[in-house]
């Protein structure tokens, strides 16, 4: 089973690259044999990604889209709002097996989730950001990188 990550900037308009997308996301599944895909779900490159893969599962039932989580969700004291899947995913993991002080969890995890996956498709603007630093990080783990943005270097 090959694996596939998301990485993108929080704040993206991503619908110009849909198309791009869409046709990267194809050639993983067709040509490379992709059936895992892994996105955080944090902001709006994540989001359309993860949806894009929801979309995608009606053609190819065999994949897998996974919500990764850096942080136990944790339920209000006293309350019914226990943490609730997202609609567009199969099921959630949770990858630290360590503790990890909250503000570096997000980065512990991009590394643990560059080194669990065989491609990364990013949505890389910028050279800054934990988006880019993952793609850093993965380009030195000498994973195959699509980058949906022209241009951009990683």
């Amino acid at each position: 089973m090959k694996s596939c990550a998301f990485f993108g900037h929080r704040n993206m308009n991503v619908e110009q690259y849909r198309e791009k997308l869409q046709q990267i996301l194809i050639d993983l599944i067709e040509n490379e044999g992709v059936t895992q895909f892994y996105s955080g779900f944090r902001g709006d490159f994540d989001v359309y990604c993860s949806k894009a893969v929801a979309e995608l599962k009606t053609a190819y039932p065999q994949i897998t889209n996974t919500m990764v989580l850096s942080y136990i969700p944790q339920a209000a004291e006293h309350s019914d709002n226990a943490f609730v899947l997202p609609q567009c995913f199969d099921d959630s993991v949770y990858l630290l097996e360590r503790y990890v002080p909250k503000r570096y969890s997000i980065v512990e995890t991009n590394k643990l989730l560059v080194d669990a996956v065989d491609f990364i498709v990013a949505g890389v603007l910028l050279r800054c950001g934990g988006a880019y630093n993952a793609c850093k990080y993965a380009r030195k783990r000498k994973k195959t990188i699509f980058n949906i943005v022209d241009g951009t270097e990683i």
